[in-house]
């Protein structure tokens, strides 16, 4: 048993992800509803595992939200590069740009998974490279308008992907005074541009 799912013949995952957008979404991808798509050969199934986990089907074979984000054009690439970090979790936490890693570095990683030979080493590794040329793992999010004061003034900076954190570290030099109105004008000021929800 291999740990990451892989496909014989890569050409017809690429096909079927290709076609995500056009078929609409089935209410299950299966291995009865499958063969309606057009992928009749058992060589095909795999398909299935693999949406599966990559999270873009239940374990049912109903399409959920990522298969449905997907069909959009505009967020299809960092969707499918969300789905790729998670199921690859392993995978990114020693490579953190592994889609970029030559085979050699892949199967390395990929071989202790599996009992299998070589081949299905190597069908891992294409299986994972097909799903990345899906993928923009670079892509900025669509930008934001956020308040940041710098010297230029305002200035936009990228909108976050879901679930990752910002956390901003500022630090400040007072000046030296006995002044307390001083200090209390500085922390309103804080309060007011940065610290407010608004």
């Amino acid at each position: 048993m291999a740990k990451y799912p892989y496909i014989l013949n890569t050409g017809r995952l690429k096909k079927f992800i290709d076609s995500i957008p056009k078929i609409g979404v089935p209410e299950k991808i299966n291995t009865r509803t499958l063969p309606k798509l057009g992928y009749k050969s058992t060589n095909d199934r795999p398909i299935i595992k693999i949406l599966k986990f990559i999270n873009f089907i239940d374990a049912t074979g109903t399409p959920n939200q990522n298969y449905r984000n997907f069909r959009d054009a505009s967020k299809a690439k960092s969707i499918m590069a969300s789905a790729i970090r998670e199921a690859y979790s392993e995978l990114f936490k020693i490579y953190p740009d592994a889609y970029k890693k030559d085979d050699d570095t892949l199967k390395n990683f990929f071989r202790p998974t599996t009992d299998a030979g070589e081949q299905v080493v190597a069908r891992i590794v294409d299986t994972f490279k097909v799903l990345c040329s899906f993928a923009d793992f670079e892509a900025l999010p669509q930008k934001v308008k956020v308040e940041v004061k710098e010297k230029e003034g305002l200035r936009e900076i990228p909108a976050l992907p879901s679930g990752v954190t910002l956390n901003l570290n500022i630090q400040l030099v007072l000046p030296t005074t006995d002044d307390v109105s001083v200090y209390d004008k500085i922390f309103k000021a804080l309060k007011e541009h940065l610290l407010s929800r608004s």
